[in-house]
């Protein structure tokens, strides 16, 4: 029996739609409209932004930290230590989907990218934990910060972090990936959180690979693996202590900050066999795919691109979640504002739509000039829908906000 790959914290991230038709090139029945559909709104713009400075906002997290019922958004923003600037950890308090309140939530995080929610110490309220530093939730967020606890230092400028039981033992682990040598590594959360977390090492990383979801039963023995861009690593004791690497995936580009990719483990045909999404990011022209495992343990896997009708840019985001709520897992990401094709202005959410034996339609939500980076998905506004939150990286003068950093909401209202 394959055990469950992750404990999962809601996810958030927004994005836009209206019904509209097809677009040419995707794989659709021609004069059918939309379905999926979203509509925008901003959660905040006025986030700092430093002159010449991108922003470089890359943390992303879609929790209840209040308790009150109602899903709030964690962005992050990394340090420039040439300009003095600390780390900062922002929670948007929602109120209702048009209104939320910014509050600080903690500062000094060891890396600009990578972020999750979980109750760490078990006192029933969720923490955040980003690479090598978690941070305990003081049971009122809305009048104090989180108390900030280093739980490696080693883990600084990491890029992923994932949660899953990778030694079968029941409880949740902590998995990161940063780029070079021993770069993917979990780590045991002890009975007293505050004190260091004990580590192991899995492997060499790569810039971008395991987030949102890389990790699954792909050679079908009962314990999780991991997915590295390339190539997949295998637990082979079910204790994540022995490590065996099969460089067989047919993705993976190096791109300016080297080999990186989102990675979500998933059943998208409903065949009841996993399969590995994938998209590039930090790079131009990515491409978005679905990796078959032909033989069902790893040995052998098929290709399969999705409708791309026009040259994206980088898409630093990906999630696999049903939208319409017909039972079939949807495809979501949305193109980095500052990582575009020349010459364009018009970054895009975009969805593939599952139609069902294997076919997708490429569907764009939102086309407003505002870019996305590590966007979420989560029931946000309670009606039994998923919606997205997102926020930018860094942003460009034309964007859809008057160039200002902008966290956006999109609410689906997708019809039944």
């Amino acid at each position: 029996m394959q055990r469950s790959r992750s404990f999962w914290a809601l996810p958030g991230l927004a994005l836009l739609c209206l019904h509209v038709q097809p677009l040419k090139g995707a794989d659709c029945q021609v004069g059918q409209t939309q379905a999926i559909a979203f509509e925008h709104r901003f959660i905040n713009t006025d986030l700092p932004i430093l002159d010449g400075w991108l922003g470089d906002y890359g943390h992303s997290a879609i929790v209840d930290l209040d308790r009150d019922g109602r899903p709030d958004y964690v962005v992050g923003r990394m340090a420039g230590p040439a300009r003095g600037i600390r780390s900062v950890l922002y929670w948007f308090q929602q109120e209702a989907p048009d209104r939320w309140t910014k509050h600080i939530l903690g500062y000094d995080a060891l890396s600009g990218v990578g972020s999750c929610a979980l109750d760490v110490d078990g006192d029933g309220w969720p923490d955040i934990v980003t690479p090598g530093v978690w941070y305990r939730n003081p049971q009122r967020p809305r009048e104090a910060e989180f108390t900030r606890y280093v739980f490696d230092e080693e883990c600084a400028h990491s890029h992923d972090v994932v949660i899953a039981d990778i030694n079968g033992d029941g409880r949740p682990e902590i998995i990161t990936q940063r780029e070079g040598a021993g770069g993917v590594r979990w780590y045991e959360i002890p009975g007293d959180p505050t004190q260091p977390w004990p580590k192991h090492i899995i492997g060499d990383g790569v810039h971008g690979a395991i987030s949102p979801a890389g990790v699954g039963d792909l050679d079908g023995d009962g314990d999780l693996d991991i997915v590295r861009a390339d190539m997949w690593l295998e637990n082979a004791d079910g204790k994540g202590t022995e490590w065996v690497v099969h460089q067989n995936l047919p993705f993976g580009r190096v791109g300016p900050y080297g080999m990186c990719v989102r990675s979500a483990i998933a059943d998208v045909d409903g065949d009841g066999q996993d399969e590995i999404v994938m998209c590039d990011c930090d790079i131009v022209d990515s491409k978005v795919a679905i990796l078959k495992n032909v033989d069902g343990k790893g040995g052998k896997w098929e290709r399969q691109d999705l409708p791309q009708s026009f040259t994206y840019g980088s898409l630093h985001s990906l999630a696999v979640a049903d939208l319409t709520g017909n039972g079939r897992l949807d495809i979501i990401s949305n193109e980095q504002e500052e990582l575009l094709p020349e010459g364009r202005t018009d970054p895009r959410f975009i969805v593939w739509e599952n139609l069902g034996g294997g076919r997708f339609a490429e569907r764009i939500i939102l086309d407003a000039k505002l870019g996305g980076h590590e966007l979420q998905v989560a029931d946000v506004d309670g009606d039994g829908r998923l919606d997205i939150c997102s926020k930018a990286w860094g942003v460009q003068g034309w964007n859809g906000a008057q160039g200002r950093m902008h966290v956006d909401f999109l609410r689906n209202v997708s019809a039944p």
